[in-house]
Protein backbone atom coordinates (compact mmCIF):
# COMPACT_ATOMS: atom_id res chain seq x y z
CA UNK A 1 0.00 0.00 0.00
CA UNK A 2 1.41 3.55 -1.22
CA UNK A 3 1.01 6.79 0.71
CA UNK A 4 -1.07 9.18 -1.03
CA UNK A 5 -0.28 12.07 -2.66
CA UNK A 6 -1.92 14.13 0.96
CA UNK A 7 0.59 12.46 2.64
CA UNK A 8 3.88 12.80 0.92
CA UNK A 9 2.81 16.24 0.39
CA UNK A 10 2.01 16.74 4.43
CA UNK A 11 5.25 15.34 5.12
CA UNK A 12 7.23 17.50 2.33
CA UNK A 13 5.61 20.78 3.74
CA UNK A 14 6.68 19.75 7.47
CA UNK A 15 10.33 19.13 6.46
CA UNK A 16 10.87 16.11 8.85
CA UNK A 17 14.31 16.47 10.56
CA UNK A 18 15.98 13.09 11.93
CA UNK A 19 16.14 14.23 15.30
CA UNK A 20 11.98 15.64 15.33
CA UNK A 21 9.75 13.91 17.95
CA UNK A 22 6.17 14.19 15.94
CA UNK A 23 2.64 13.56 16.99
CA UNK A 24 0.54 12.81 14.62
CA UNK A 25 -3.73 13.39 15.30
CA UNK A 26 -5.81 10.96 13.60
CA UNK A 27 -3.12 8.59 11.82
CA UNK A 28 -5.83 6.22 9.62
CA UNK A 29 -3.90 3.74 8.21
CA UNK A 30 -1.00 4.76 8.87
CA UNK A 31 0.31 6.06 5.33
CA UNK A 32 1.87 9.66 7.30
CA UNK A 33 3.60 7.51 10.10
CA UNK A 34 5.91 5.71 7.15
CA UNK A 35 6.81 8.66 5.24
CA UNK A 36 7.57 10.56 8.38
CA UNK A 37 9.32 7.34 10.45
CA UNK A 38 11.68 6.79 7.06
CA UNK A 39 12.92 10.22 7.56
CA UNK A 40 14.11 9.91 11.40
CA UNK A 41 16.72 8.92 12.49
CA UNK A 42 16.93 9.66 16.85
CA UNK A 43 13.66 10.93 16.37
CA UNK A 44 10.37 9.30 16.78
CA UNK A 45 6.61 9.55 15.69
CA UNK A 46 3.77 8.80 17.85
CA UNK A 47 0.45 8.12 16.30
CA UNK A 48 -2.89 8.17 17.77
CA UNK A 49 -6.10 7.40 16.28
CA UNK A 50 -10.12 6.62 18.11
CA UNK A 51 -10.81 3.99 15.75
CA UNK A 52 -9.05 0.21 17.18
CA UNK A 53 -9.98 -0.63 12.99
CA UNK A 54 -7.52 2.27 12.08
CA UNK A 55 -4.66 1.84 14.94
CA UNK A 56 -4.65 -2.14 13.74
CA UNK A 57 -3.92 -1.01 9.93
CA UNK A 58 -1.77 1.36 11.01
CA UNK A 59 0.28 -0.99 12.98
CA UNK A 60 0.57 -3.55 10.55
CA UNK A 61 2.00 -1.31 7.93
CA UNK A 62 4.78 -0.11 10.57
CA UNK A 63 6.03 -2.76 12.12
CA UNK A 64 9.29 -2.42 10.82
CA UNK A 65 9.52 0.97 11.97
CA UNK A 66 7.43 -0.04 15.56
CA UNK A 67 10.58 -2.50 16.35
CA UNK A 68 13.15 0.07 15.52
CA UNK A 69 12.04 2.34 17.71
CA UNK A 70 10.83 5.38 15.35
CA UNK A 71 7.20 5.01 15.90
CA UNK A 72 4.31 3.88 18.07
CA UNK A 73 0.76 3.72 17.40
CA UNK A 74 -1.75 3.88 19.88
CA UNK A 75 -5.85 3.83 20.32
CA UNK A 76 -6.88 6.88 21.77
CA UNK A 77 -8.74 10.15 21.52
CA UNK A 78 -6.43 13.39 21.41
CA UNK A 79 -8.57 14.56 24.39
CA UNK A 80 -7.73 11.29 26.81
CA UNK A 81 -3.94 10.54 24.97
CA UNK A 82 -1.54 10.29 27.79
CA UNK A 83 1.54 12.41 25.94
CA UNK A 84 4.12 13.96 27.52
CA UNK A 85 4.01 18.01 27.55
CA UNK A 86 6.82 20.41 26.37
CA UNK A 87 7.54 17.38 23.89
CA UNK A 88 6.91 17.56 20.22
CA UNK A 89 8.81 19.80 17.75
CA UNK A 90 6.25 18.68 15.35
CA UNK A 91 2.41 18.02 15.63
CA UNK A 92 0.19 17.26 13.03
CA UNK A 93 -3.70 16.42 11.51
CA UNK A 94 -4.16 15.82 8.27
CA UNK A 95 -8.45 16.27 7.52
CA UNK A 96 -8.81 15.60 10.99
CA UNK A 97 -12.28 17.91 12.51
CA UNK A 98 -10.14 18.54 15.86
CA UNK A 99 -11.18 21.80 15.64
CA UNK A 100 -14.60 21.68 14.42
CA UNK A 101 -15.80 19.50 16.89
CA UNK A 102 -15.88 19.56 21.00
CA UNK A 103 -14.00 22.39 22.46
CA UNK A 104 -11.67 24.24 20.31
CA UNK A 105 -9.84 26.13 23.13
CA UNK A 106 -9.13 23.67 25.13
CA UNK A 107 -7.53 21.48 22.39
CA UNK A 108 -5.67 24.28 20.85
CA UNK A 109 -4.37 25.00 24.81
CA UNK A 110 -3.26 20.94 25.01
CA UNK A 111 -1.51 20.90 21.97
CA UNK A 112 0.50 23.99 22.75
CA UNK A 113 1.32 22.36 26.23
CA UNK A 114 2.61 19.48 24.16
CA UNK A 115 4.69 21.56 21.76
CA UNK A 116 8.63 21.50 22.61
CA UNK A 117 9.89 24.97 22.49
CA UNK A 118 10.04 26.44 19.15
CA UNK A 119 7.70 23.73 17.69
CA UNK A 120 4.82 23.94 15.32
CA UNK A 121 1.42 22.33 14.73
CA UNK A 122 0.30 21.50 11.20
CA UNK A 123 -3.31 21.23 10.04
CA UNK A 124 -3.70 19.84 7.13
CA UNK A 125 -7.31 19.36 5.06
CA UNK A 126 -7.97 18.11 1.65
CA UNK A 127 -10.83 20.20 0.32
CA UNK A 128 -13.10 19.90 -3.04
CA UNK A 129 -13.13 23.28 -4.67
CA UNK A 130 -10.67 26.09 -4.56
CA UNK A 131 -14.17 28.21 -2.45
CA UNK A 132 -13.81 25.19 0.12
CA UNK A 133 -10.15 25.68 0.73
CA UNK A 134 -9.80 29.09 0.88
CA UNK A 135 -12.79 29.16 3.92
CA UNK A 136 -11.57 26.42 5.64
CA UNK A 137 -7.49 28.40 5.59
CA UNK A 138 -9.80 31.19 6.63
CA UNK A 139 -11.31 30.30 9.20
CA UNK A 140 -7.89 27.92 10.88
CA UNK A 141 -5.97 30.64 10.40
CA UNK A 142 -8.28 32.98 12.60
CA UNK A 143 -8.86 30.43 14.99
CA UNK A 144 -5.55 29.57 15.44
CA UNK A 145 -4.45 33.48 15.60
CA UNK A 146 -7.06 34.15 18.51
CA UNK A 147 -5.27 31.74 20.61
CA UNK A 148 -2.04 32.60 20.21
CA UNK A 149 -0.30 31.10 17.56
CA UNK A 150 1.14 32.84 14.54
CA UNK A 151 0.35 31.22 11.27
CA UNK A 152 0.85 30.44 7.81
CA UNK A 153 -0.73 28.76 5.39
CA UNK A 154 0.10 27.13 2.01
CA UNK A 155 -1.84 24.63 -0.53
CA UNK A 156 -1.21 22.56 -3.61
CA UNK A 157 -3.85 21.56 -6.10
CA UNK A 158 -4.08 17.88 -7.68
CA UNK A 159 -6.12 15.96 -9.96
CA UNK A 160 -10.14 16.34 -10.03
CA UNK A 161 -9.49 20.34 -8.42
CA UNK A 162 -8.78 18.79 -4.93
CA UNK A 163 -6.93 21.23 -3.10
CA UNK A 164 -4.66 20.63 -0.40
CA UNK A 165 -4.38 23.24 2.91
CA UNK A 166 -1.94 23.41 5.59
CA UNK A 167 -2.06 25.98 8.20
CA UNK A 168 0.92 26.36 9.91
CA UNK A 169 0.73 27.31 13.48
CA UNK A 170 4.06 28.87 15.83
CA UNK A 171 3.10 29.62 19.44
CA UNK A 172 3.44 33.25 19.93
CA UNK A 173 5.65 33.44 23.41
Amino acid sequence: MTAGHRQRWAVETMAVAPDDQVLEIGCGRGAAVSLVAGQLATGRIVAIDRAASMVRLATQRNLSHIDAGRAEIRCAGFESADLPNGHFTKIFAVNVSLFWLGDAAQQIARIRSLLAPRGRLYVFGERPTAAHATANLTATEILLGTHGFATTTSSTTRGQGQVLTCVTGTPVE
